[in-house]
This record gives structure tokens, C-alpha cells and sequence, in this order.
């Protein structure tokens, strides 16, 4: 675990203190009762893990330093419960440490999180604070509408999110995939390696902004919808009653600014009170803060930004294209480069693993490929790579399995997700026959035909990608000692 200062001081804070102050002087006495007191008195700490990672909701600074709309609740609910030093921030790595710890007693509280019947097994929650749409986010290409225009698509959710189980539990039709964080799944969608994502759409903005991502529109909502509450662990009742009674004595006024200042994401130009101002917010409180709780006023702002990034997106749109073929694309084939190609394998392999699932590789070099080059230079050679990977393509896809992607000079991996060792050794050997009887023009009205020579792994045990690979490339090289023009099967693991 890593533990991080206690609370950046800001300019918001000191106004969310003040006001919290001022209405402890309005009603001179405190807000738990005796008993809540003596219980909160005999506590040395409470520690608090929030989601590291859940802008703007709640997240850790490049100075590890607690921030989101949750921080600035647990301010106002530290000056009200005078918590001193017993409220003990911890950072933890991911969301997912952040439930296992709370299952284990290693933390006693998490921040903005939704109330699901496995959690609540082990912990209890406050009643919702923040309520947030989960929205559906696509390439700007993509023309269907709906989460029911994606069936059989590749659709990206967090894993140990509520959105994540409600998308496997209500869309079973999806190809469904599960990654570590928000930003690593915008990124897959950006460039090609998944079809869509579902998100919290305030967090969806700040990254795709963050990371330049501008090839990427919202299409509607997912049917989800965060209901995000406190948590503290089951077996320490008076805390819930704590926290509970501490939301609700925070002010609508105190909220509406909670939610303005960190939905609208423009703090830069910090924050202007004028007489004025000061009056049409207190006119105006009771409303603005309904319209949040019930999240239409969310949604709306939501909708507004994300319009104003769409423009954006067709503004740059010839831009990012380019910049992302050259980020996944193999200029000399069109199919995936090294890079793409070992994210999606690392990605599709895990989860494979984590789900029991079949997974193979195969691993692609043809033969004597210096002696095509001596005998008719580069152009030609480059030919016979080209033709190659369009053999191994119309297979792949005339089956409708697998990736392909160069991953240096002339050698390739074909990805098999789902695919036993039989079945992908039927698969070789008919991309070996194919790419040999594949006649290749040259020079002069010359045809050559070239052989590959291909090893394959399929995954035995818990093992990791690169093992897995390795392997593969030990059986390629048994092929070509064997004659070249065959498949080998690694049939031993590799130790270490």
C-alpha cells in the first residue's frame, strides 16, 4: 500500500470548510449522537482507500495527492466530525485491490462506489451521492446506434466495475472484454483493437482529452447508471450511521458547487463570487441541486461538452487517422504492427486465461527469404512478404478467427483466441499449402513460389504470453532444422 499526505489545500476547499462552519454555528450542537461519538472517540484510525484511478469522481494527482468530487465531501465531512488525524488516506493500485482489501479488513472505508449484492456481502453502504450515465463511445466512423448495433462486436467495460457486470449480465449477444482501467480501454478503441467501450462519461471526457483521442464520439447510453455511495465495512455499523448523517446535513448549496466545480472541469480560472452571482445561486439552489440528484443536469452538461468534442473530432479527423495507422499500422503489409499486434495479444491471452479458455499462437518466417532478396532485390522481396500476409489474411478471415501482425522483417504471429492446438494445427497446415502453391510475380514475367515455415504453441498451463511466444519461436526454428516448409507443435513447456 502506499499512503499518501493527507488533503491538498485549495481555494474550493476553504469555501466548502467555511460553509460547512458556518452551518455548524447556525445549528450549535453536533450531529452525532452520544454513543456515535464515544464509538468514533475509541478509534486510533479509519482508513479510507478511494478509487485510485475514477476522475472526476475521485482520483491521485502526478503529486499523489486525493482530488474529485468524493475528496471534497470527505473535507467538508472531516471539519464536521473534527476527524483530526484518525482519517488515513490510503492509495492503493486499482480499483480491484481497492474491493480485496476492503474483503480483508486491510481498509476500513472506500470512497464513490455502487452497491452490488458480492460487495454487499462484505460491506454496507450510505445512499447514493452521486449518480452517473454510463454512455457507449465508438470511433467517429462507426454509424450504428445503440448498444444493440454492436452484437458480436469487441465491447470493452472495467473490470470490477458494476458497468462491467452489468454488461455481461444484460448483453450476453456482446463480445464482452474486461481491462484494467478506463484510459487502456479508450485507447484499444481508439486504435482499432476494440469496436467500443462502456464508460462514465464524465471520466470518458477527461481522458480522451487528456490523450489526444479525438477520433472518438458518444452514440447514447449503455442502460447504466452509477448510484456511487460511501462504503465501510459490515461489522462497523455506527460508521455508516456517521457517514450517513454527515451527507445529509451537507448543504444543497455546498453540493451544487461540488458538482459545478468538477463537472464542468474549468477550474483554471478559479472561482469569481459576486453580489450578483451570490444571488441568482441562492434563487436558484433548490433547483440546480434536484436536477443533480436526479442526474438530468448531468446529463445535459455532459451532452453539451461531448458535442463540442465531437465538432473537435471531425475538425481533426484526416489528422488522427493518420496518426493512428501509424501507431498500429505495418506501412508494408496494412496489418498490425509489433507494437498493436503484442497489446492485442497480451490483452486477448489474459482473458483467455482468466476465463479457462483455449488460446494458440502461431508463429510465421519464410524461408530463405535473404536468398529472394540477393536474387531480386528488396522490391521484389517486399512482394513476397505482401503476397504472404494476403494468403494468411483471406484464410484468417474465410474462418473468421484470429489477428495477424508483423513482428519483424519476415516474420509474423497469427493470434488463435479460442482455438485448441488441433484446430490451429489444421489452420498451419493450411496456410503453409496455400502461401506454397501461391505463385508470386517478379521480374521479367517470372513467377516464384515461396514456402513459410510456422511453429505453434497453444497454452497448457497459467503461463505468460511471452512464455507462450517463446515457445512458438523454439518450434518455428524446429521446423526450419527439420527442412523448412512444415509446422512444428511445441509439445514441452519451457522452464523459466
Amino acid at each position: 500500500m502506499k499512503i499518501s499526505g493527507f488533503l491538498t489545500k485549495s481555494l474550493f476547499s476553504f469555501l466548502c470548510l467555511l460553509l460547512s462552519s458556518m452551518t455548524g454555528m447556525l445549528y450549535g450542537q453536533d450531529i452525532l449522537t452520544a454513543d456515535e461519538r464515544l464509538w468514533l472517540d475509541q478509534q486510533s484510525v479509519i482508513r479510507f482507500a478511494p478509487a485510485p484511478n475514477f476522475p472526476p469522481v475521485e482520483f491521485f494527482n502526478e503529486d499523489n495527492e486525493y482530488q474529485g468530487i468524493t475528496a471534497d465531501f470527505i473535507k467538508i465531512i472531516d471539519q464536521q466530525l473534527n476527524l483530526g488525524q484518525k482519517l488515513e488516506i490510503v492509495q492503493l493500485e486499482d480499483w480491484g485491490e481497492v474491493m480485496s482489501e476492503g474483503r480483508s479488513r486491510g481498509i476500513d472505508m472506500w470512497g464513490a462506489a455502487e452497491k452490488t449484492v458480492s460487495r454487499s456481502q462484505y460491506m454496507q453502504f450510505t445512499e447514493p451521492y452521486i449518480r452517473l450515465p454510463a454512455v457507449i463511445i465508438v470511433r467517429q466512423e462507426y454509424t450504428g446506434d445503440g448498444i444493440e448495433a454492436l452484437v458480436g462486436k469487441k465491447v470493452v467495460g472495467i473490470e470490477n466495475y458494476a458497468s462491467y457486470e452489468h454488461l455481461q449480465e444484460n448483453y450476453p449477444q456482446l463480445n464482452a472484454l474486461g481491462v484494467p482501467d478506463i484510459e487502456a480501454g479508450l485507447r484499444m478503441v481508439s486504435y482499432g483493437a476494440a469496436d467500443a467501450i462502456v464508460a462514465n462519461n464524465a471520466a470518458a471526457i477527461y481522458y480522451i482529452e487528456k490523450n489526444g483521442l479525438t477520433n472518438l464520439k458518444v452514440i447514447g447510453e449503455s442502460g447504466f447508471e452509477w448510484n456511487l455511495r460511501f462504503a465501510v465495512r459490515d461489522d462497523w455499523a455506527p460508521l455508516l450511521s456517521i457517514m450517513q448523517k454527515s451527507l445529509d446535513s451537507i448543504t444543497a448549496l455546498q453540493k451544487r458547487d461540488i458538482y459545478r466545480y468538477w463537472i464542468n472541469l474549468d477550474s483554471s480560472d478559479g472561482w469569481k463570487f459576486t453580489k450578483d452571482y451570490m444571488l441568482i445561486a441562492m434563487a436558484g439552489a433548490l433547483v440546480l441541486i434536484l436536477l443533480v440528484l436526479f442526474g438530468w443536469g448531468w446529463r445535459k452538461r455532459s451532452a453539451v461538452k461531448m458535442q463540442l468534442l465531437t465538432q473537435r473530432i471531425e475538425e481533426q479527423k484526416k489528422r488522427e487517422e493518420e496518426l493512428k495507422n501509424l501507431a498500429t499500422t505495418d506501412e508494408l503489409t496494412g496489418t498490425y504492427n509489433r507494437r498493436a499486434i503484442l497489446e492485442i495479444a497480451h490483452t486477448d491471452y489474459q482473458k483467455c486465461l482468466d476465463e479457462g479458455q483455449l488460446f494458440s499462437v502461431l508463429l510465421i518466417d519464410i524461408d530463405h527469404f535473404k536468398q529472394v532478396n540477393d536474387q531480386y532485390g528488396h522490391e521484389v522481396g517486399d512482394r513476397v512478404i505482401r503476397a504472404v500476409v494476403n494468403v494468411c489474411r483471406e484464410v484468417l478471415k474465410a474462418k473468421n478467427i484470429g489477428h495477424i501482425g508483423r513482428i519483424g522483417g519476415e516474420e509474423f504471429v497469427i493470434l488463435l483466441p479460442m482455438i485448441d492446438d488441433m484446430d490451429a494445427h489444421s489452420v498451419a497446415e493450411q496456410l503453409r499449402e496455400r502461401v506454397e502453391n501461391e505463385p508470386i510475380q517478379c521480374v521479367d514475367n517470372a513467377l516464384h513460389c515461396v514456402t513459410i515455415s510456422v511453429g505453434l504453441a497453444s497454452l497448457e498451463r497459467s503461463e505468460k504470453f511471452d512464455e507462450l511466444l517463446n515457445r512458438a519461436d523454439i518450434a518455428m526454428y524446429q521446423a526450419k532444422k527439420a527442412g523448412r516448409n512444415r509446422v512444428a507443435i511445441s509439445r514441452e513447456l519451457v522452464a523459466g
